[in-house]
């Protein structure tokens, strides 16, 4: 003869409901509120860049200023344009580009677009960067040569030209690598804290 158990009364089943573990999601305010972190992390160190590129900037102010000589203001004026150009484009980076994603918008394509976006501004300002070093490594030689009282050697010895030449062969590549050094200890972490978001919300989106 077959017997019945009685069913369970609905409030331990939703007891034992309550009690089992649920899994994890992440919702579109949990991704925005750790995205926030790397990109205020990127904001905070651009606005350091921008702080020294102005410190660097009025120091150029002083030296064209102090020197009274037309190439060396001129270098010097190619320099302060950079510095310039720099604080613009940083700015705008800061304005425009590591805005924190909106809850309604699809975050995913937001980080993809400043993941992608900020590699190609080091890369753009690595690249940049090229076309006035030889500027800098100029004006600093012809300032001491204008301090010794003998820029006009300059065109008419090949020894000095032969080292300035030098200069640039050696120093700019070095310099070229120093930049790219230092764009990874600014904003290295923080651009792949970013890019583990996106793998994140994509393995998510997935299982989803």
């Amino acid at each position: 003869m077959a017997t019945t158990t009685p069913p369970d009364s609905l409030e331990s089943l939703w007891s034992s409901l309550s009690a089992a573990p649920v899994p994890e999601l992440k919702s579109a305010q949990q991704i925005q509120a750790k995205a926030n972190d790397p990109l205020a992390k990127l904001r905070r160190n651009i606005r350091i860049n921008n702080g020294y590129g102005i410190i660097f900037g009025l120091l150029f102010i002083a030296l064209f200023v102090y020197f009274d000589f037309f190439w060396v203001r001129f270098f010097i004026g190619i320099l302060l344009l950079g510095f310039a150009l720099s604080t613009v484009y940083n700015s705008y980076l800061i304005r425009k580009v590591l805005l924190t994603p909106a809850a309604d918008e699809n975050i995913l394509i937001r980080l993809r677009l400043i993941h992608y976006r900020m590699k190609k501004a080091l890369q753009t300002i690595e690249i940049v960067a090229l076309f006035f070093y030889p500027f800098s490594l100029t004006a600093g030689f012809i300032m001491a040569l204008a301090e010794a009282g003998k820029l006009d050697k300059l065109s008419t010895e090949p020894l000095l030209q032969g080292l300035l030449i030098a200069c640039f062969i050696i120093i700019v590549p070095i310099c070229y690598f120093i930049t790219k050094w230092m764009n990874k200890i600014a904003f290295g972490k923080e651009i792949a804290k970013i890019h583990d978001l996106i793998v994140a919300f994509e393995s998510t989106e997935e299982d989803g």
